[in-house]
């Protein structure tokens, strides 16, 4: 008899779920065509609703704008700053106010300022008189003391507002700015300070300003050390990161991380949980002699869902009491553009690689991924780019910035820079086959093709704008029915 087919598809959990859910319809008859019985996971966080929501609003704020001109003004001075013409003295040639300008209007037009102004090799830290001529500059800017007081002045007791599952989506302590509600204190306090010194004006912005120096010292660090996303980005990164992450979909993200291990846990315990429930129920097909072929198709956080399915399928093989075979194996794993991050995904290759009969990653080249842009006034690269350098956390909770993302080529191509244990781990699985990678736009065959340009397109069917045939699930199909 022929093997039966069976698709587990998990799909990202950034939109709403009736959007995953007509995803699931639109997906059932492409999995069926294949010759696969689909199975669909869907979870729901709002995740880009949130991010586009905040981010449009930040990107308003007199304060984030009068930032950005200031900290990008002397993080492209010091990168001019090389060769020949290298200052002696250490004080910077800046570029004009009105050069800034004209860079930042790029971005009405969907593109990167400052996007072609690489590092130069002979960059160096920021310097003490470099950091505090930034510092005094933006100290006796009389908008930004304004916009400082504006801000102080329209404090008020902390808003917050969630999303459908109760998490943080919107956390405001000023009428004016989305700044974290820690931030707005610091400020509110500083200005206290200052009034009970008897000081008006100028002393009230000291906390700001010592952070904004901090920022500026960061984007130069991380340019220097190859960990920068581009000039721009950096530097709206470092600001998000330091004054508004109670904002970003820091909190959002991680519980639509968490989800995806939560409902693997206390397996047989109640309340049931749909993770341990599934992998039940397939052991116990397995043992009325139903052994399908399964494919595992993870897009976005997907790919994290299936790590945590690894391990749970891993635990249950070696529980005598578990009715799932001991010998059981998935036939695919495709990841379209993973979210996951290289730590996780590493751990999950050193324990549970064997339970994949093989594997294969669509994803975009950093130039695709670079281009695709999340919300064009304020960040033009993409969500991956933006988990990788705002959102994510270290393991142990700390804020992190470039965290490498397996979705990422970045960190397959600069191994010089990406030497980690955890990057290199996933770097040589993935390159031990040629097969287990395709970068759009790419096409070596059947199932070797993917032509997705944006990161909500890799499970998307029919044409792409330019009329031309999607090709990233056609591949998926290919690998169902005929193997990887």
């Amino acid at each position: 008899a022929e093997t039966q087919k069976v698709v587990l598809h998990f799909h990202g959990g950034l939109v709403k779920k009736a959007k995953a859910l007509a995803k699931a319809e639109e997906l059932t008859p492409v999995y069926q065509a294949a010759g696969a019985h689909p199975v669909f996971f869907v979870w729901e966080s709002g995740l880009l609703e949130t991010l586009s929501h905040n981010l449009h609003e930040i990107s308003k704020e007199k304060i984030f704008k009068i930032l950005v001109k200031k900290v990008l003004k002397h993080a492209a001075g010091k990168l001019f700053d090389t060769g020949p013409a290298k200052s002696a003295t250490g004080v910077l040639q800046l570029p004009t106010d009105i050069e800034v300008a004209v860079e930042l209007q790029k971005l009405e037009a969907g593109e990167e300022p400052y996007g072609h102004l690489k590092a130069p090799a002979d960059l160096d830290d920021l310097t003490d008189p470099q950091e505090e001529r930034f510092e005094s500059e933006l100290s006796a800017d009389s908008q930004f003391s304004k916009e400082v007081e504006a801000i102080v002045a329209a404090a008020h007791p902390e808003q917050i507002e969630t999303t459908a599952k109760g998490v943080t989506a919107v956390d405001r302590k000023s009428g004016r700015t989305l700044m974290s509600p820690e931030v707005i204190d610091e400020l509110v306090e500083d200005r206290s300070q200052a009034e009970a010194a008897g000081a008006k004006g100028v002393l009230s912005t000291a906390k700001l300003v010592l952070k904004a120096g901090k920022i500026l010292f960061r984007v130069v660090r991380r340019m220097r050390k190859g960990r920068g996303h581009g000039l721009y980005v950096t530097v709206v990164e470092e600001i998000l990161r330091e004054l508004y992450i109670a904002n970003v979909g820091s909190e959002v993200w991680g519980m639509m991380k968490k989800e995806t291990a939560d409902t693997f846990e206390n397996a047989g315990k109640d309340p049931k949980r749909g993770g341990w429930l599934f992998v039940e129920e397939l052991g116990r097909l397995s043992q009325q002699g139903h052994r399908p072929e399964i494919t595992l198709v993870g897009h976005s956080t997907g790919a994290v869902f299936i790590c945590h399915l690894l391990a749970h399928v891993a635990a249950a093989r070696q529980d005598p009491d578990h009715p799932l075979p001991a010998d059981f194996t998935f036939k695919n794993v495709v990841f379209l553009a993973p979210a996951v991050s290289c730590a996780l995904f590493a751990d999950t290759l050193d324990k549970y690689a064997k339970l994949m009969d093989s594997f294969r990653m669509f994803t975009m080249t950093d130039a695709n991924e670079s281009d695709d842009t999340l919300v064009k006034v304020i960040y033009p690269r993409s969500l991956l780019y933006f988990v990788s350098g705002v959102v994510e956390r270290e393991t142990n909770g700390a804020g992190t910035f470039d965290l490498p993302l397996v979705g990422m080529e970045r960190y397959f191509t600069d191994a010089g820079t990406y030497s980690m244990a955890e990057v290199a781990t996933v770097r040589d699985y993935v390159q031990a086959k040629d097969t287990r990678a395709v970068w759009s736009d790419e096409d070596r065959g059947e199932g070797l093709a993917s032509n997705s340009f944006s990161h909500s397109d890799f499970d998307e069917i029919g044409q792409n704008p330019d009329g031309s045939e999607r090709t990233t699930m056609k591949s998926v199909q290919h690998i169902i029915a005929q193997g990887a």
